[in-house]
């Protein structure tokens, strides 16, 4: 039996503070032994059968007893004991544990004490008094908890609130509540098992970096961000890092970094928050299950966590949770689990989410830009390979022209190139091809879902087109070639902030080349071609369109990639007068789009068989309208003979011109019919004859809805 009189409190260390959490950790060890001997001593004087000992009840029962007296002194002595040495170590920068979780979630001191009861039974026998000797482990429920700690600063039904599901120990998940064995039904809240959260007593024991098992599959610890010198960005955004501490700095702000994928969003958020001295809580929400159980599990530790390192938390892809049809409702529940968190937390979007002004907090928006071209240069410097060398014609300026890239993107495209084989047999030098291929395969373009690339293997040579068709065509190609230094170093764009873009209507019926000049005008442009698929972009539910249309324009804005609006007119046709809720909302679909036509700076083609159906509005901010006419007998004669390949066989007396003269054709159709007499040929055994081709024109006329 420890005796309790007052020489037990000056037994304590005497010293003005603690040098190590692990002396705090020692004295609450010593402070459980004290309550658990006055808890049983309380037991074997308070009447039988007594179920709860009121505050009077338990005054009178201490005072009857000189022992028991003496030993609550002590234990008053020694709680306050603890708390000036805290408080001590505090004011000298020694960092313990228990008194961060204090700071850093708003505890009560009881809230305390109960982390550091339930800390000193978790770990074991070597530092708690009580278990040594013992053969039964301890029942730790509420009612063993509230038996221990309660007195006169702490009743009994305060402690029970303290496991109640909004307060702090349980919203935030520093202790968890389970059912004891022999309950068919959930038990009474008094009778529910306690123990200290796992990561918790980790944290107390000083284990400070989250284990990847706290982290999940959606989480990332970011425990050295960038500096803000090592964030590059363009000249226009050169405070940006410090805007965004400043903002880091206030607990109510809900700091939202707006921009494409790959600019550098959360390498500006790790430096502003370096320059507080904080790290990174990375969540993906776009690794979180749409369920509401899902977000719980995954979200749940990781705003934990932000809040036991004072780390900025971050939602990635914030935008895109909750995004799908019906399924907006989830966004409730991720606000209120994001309204517990204490301190400032920070999305990034491309896009502002809707939820976002519901989350209870002032919004600050900041816009990270995408690099220019001096700033991708020196990323590209920057993320070479050691020992990677360029060749002697290859250079990165050309590079950044042809092909725009964000710095991930440029960080991946020279990891890439690090383990190409073909550069290393080359002794480590890389060509622009080599370059270029990379970063072709890397950025994988969304559009996948909502376009199909297009691709040729013509050439200008193979062009038959009147020169009035030719020469806007041309006139377009040096718009393209020279846009860049007429807005840029000529000043232009200050005259026209929007609408720089280039984009063309290509009008003309079926088959007289548009697409095919799309794809040599892309390829002569350096550029990735991509046939918008209207099927996948209009939708039946209000709002998907705009959606769709949207990541069609900011991926296209993304990389080097020319959009092929084919049969453009289903999609911009007029608009009619409202009548109904469809007309309303579909006016509501020609607006959207007019905006991201003015706002897009690259290039867009649209192709139609029916110019006059296309809205007004469109064809006026079209900066290139080329006609594609129907080919005279001239010119169907040069296709005959253009698209016949060297490599075909044909009889000696093939009469082309007969040909041209009789079926007026277009150029896709005069294709489609060499391919069929080609087909009949080969399956007779022979050369092409005029028969074969006389078969297949017809064939193909017919299709047209002619007679021959």
């Amino acid at each position: 039996m420890i005796d309790y009189d007052g020489r037990v409190a000056t037994s304590v260390d005497p010293r003005p503070g603690y040098d190590q959490p692990s002396q705090q950790l020692a004295d609450w060890s010593a402070l459980f032994a004290q309550l658990v001997d006055r808890m049983a001593r309380l037991k074997a004087l308070a009447p039988r059968g007594t179920a709860v000992l009121g505050e009077l009840d338990r005054a009178r029962l201490i005072a009857s007893d000189p022992e028991l007296a003496a030993l609550d002194r002590a234990i008053a002595a020694r709680a306050e004991d603890i708390a000036a040495r805290a408080r001590f170590a505090r004011r000298l920068g020694v960092a313990l544990p228990l008194e961060l979780l204090r700071e850093r979630f708003a505890l009560a001191p009881i809230d305390v004490a109960l982390l550091g009861a339930l800390a000193t039974i978790e770990r074991g026998t070597a530092f708690n008094p009580y278990t040594v000797g013992h053969n039964e482990p301890l029942q730790t429920d509420v009612a063993f908890l509230i038996a221990l700690l309660a007195g006169a600063d702490a009743p009994p039904g305060e402690i029970r609130l303290r496991f109640s599901a909004d307060a702090p120990l349980i919203a935030h998940g520093l202790v968890e509540l389970s059912s004891a064995v022999g309950w068919a039904v959930e038990p009474p809240l008094v009778y529910k098992r306690v123990r200290i959260a796992e990561r918790v007593l980790d944290f107390i024991e000083g284990a400070t970096e989250p284990p990847p098992s706290v982290l999940g599959a959606a989480g990332h610890f970011v425990g050295e961000p960038l500096a803000a010198t090592d964030v590059l960005l363009p000249d226009t955004a050169k405070d940006l890092v410090a805007q965004v501490a400043r903002a880091l700095g206030r607990a109510d702000q809900l700091i939202e970094l707006r921009g494409i994928p790959g600019v550098g969003r959360k390498s500006v958020l790790g430096a502003a928050a370096r320059q507080l001295g904080r790290t990174l809580i990375v969540a993906d929400l776009g690794e979180i299950a749409v369920d509401a159980q899902a977000l719980d599990a995954a979200l749940r530790p990781l705003v934990r966590e932000a809040m036991l390192q004072d780390a900025v938390l971050v939602l990635d892809r914030a935008d895109e949770y909750g995004d799908g049809e019906g399924q907006q409702w989830i966004h409730q529940r991720l606000v209120e689990r994001l309204r517990r968190v204490r301190g400032a937390f920070a999305v990034v979007v491309e896009h502002s989410p809707p939820w976002l002004p519901r989350a209870g907090r002032v919004v600050m928006s900041f816009d990270v830009p995408f690099p220019t071209a001096e700033v991708q240069r020196r990323l590209w410097v920057r993320h070479l390979p050691p020992g990677l060398r360029l060749a002697a014609d290859t250079s990165l300026d050309t590079v950044v022209r042809r092909y725009a890239a964000t710095g991930a993107a440029i960080r991946d495209a020279c990891e890439e190139l690090g383990r190409l084989d073909l550069v290393h047999q080359r002794g480590g030098v890389a060509s622009e091809q080599h370059i270029v291929g990379v970063v072709r395969s890397r950025l994988a373009h969304r559009l996948a879902a909502l376009a199909t690339p297009v691709t040729t293997t013509l050439d200008w040579s193979d062009v038959i087109l009147p020169d009035e068709v030719l020469a806007p065509v041309f006139e377009l190609l040096n718009y393209a070639a020279h846009s860049r230094q007429v807005f840029g170093e000529w000043g232009f764009d200050r005259k026209l902030p929007y609408g720089r873009g280039l984009s063309a209507l290509f009008a003309g019926p079926p088959g007289t080349g548009k697409t095919m000049i799309c794809s040599l005008l892309a390829k002569e442009l350096g550029l990735e071609l991509y046939r918008i698929d209207l099927s996948q972009v209009i939708n039946k539910y209000i709002g998907e369109t705009e959606k769709n249309l949207a990541r069609v324009f900011d991926e296209a804005a993304r990389g080097q990639v020319m959009l092929l609006f084919d049969e453009a007119d289903s999609l911009f046709s007029k608009r009619t007068d409202v009548k109904s809720s469809h007309d309303r909302y579909a006016n509501l679909e020609v607006n959207y789009l007019l905006q991201r036509m003015e706002a897009h700076d690259g290039v867009v083609v649209m192709t139609t068989n029916a110019e006059t159906a296309i809205d007004p509005a469109f064809r006026r901010r079209i900066r290139f309208r080329v006609r594609f006419p129907a080919p005279d007998e001239a010119q169907r004669l040069a296709l005959w003979q253009g698209m016949m390949p060297k490599e075909a066989q044909v009889a000696p007396d093939l009469d082309l011109r007969a040909i041209a003269q009789r079926y007026p054709l277009a150029g896709g159709n005069i294709m489609n019919a060499l391919v069929r007499a080609a087909t009949a040929a080969r399956a007779d055994g022979t050369p092409i004859q005029q028969h074969h081709l006389q078969r297949a024109a017809e064939l193909e006329y017919a299709e047209m809805g002619f007679l021959a």
